[in-house]
């Protein structure tokens, strides 16, 4: 460790998405994006930030590092105005992926590649 590097604190992760129309090839811009994590014991949901997507399809972390903890997230895509703006119909009107986050500390990269009648979803790096 770098000398005088302070090691009390505990290490934190990031949580980012990125948002691919896979019609054209060119990144979702404009996509409301809300971060909720699910109050365990139960099904309740708390919504904790929200954000859009900027011309490269992405946002700046979803939440500050300290908001990461180990728990069940969900992020809700805004896929049906995105298609609208557009001139398309969207079977999805929105998208919802749910994750398990066990290590905060990690970096926590939740792409989605979408069209009009399609989604997929995957753990990036």
């Amino acid at each position: 460790l770098p000398q005088g590097e302070d090691t009390s604190k505990p290490a934190h992760g990031s949580l980012t998405t990125h948002v691919l129309n896979t019609a054209t090839g060119l990144p979702a811009n404009g996509i409301a994006i809300t971060v909720a994590q699910l109050q365990e014991p139960g099904t309740q949901w708390r919504e904790l930030a929200q954000s859009w997507t900027d011309e490269d399809g992405r946002c700046s972390p979803l939440l500050a590092p300290e908001q990461l903890k180990a728990g069940t997230y969900k992020l809700h895509f805004e896929t049906a105005a995105y298609w609208q703006c557009l001139g398309h119909t969207s079977f999805y009107p929105f998208v919802e992926v749910v994750f398990t986050i066990t290590n905060p500390a990690q970096k926590f990269h939740v792409p989605l590649l979408i069209s009009p009648f399609s989604y997929t979803t995957y753990r990036g790096s």
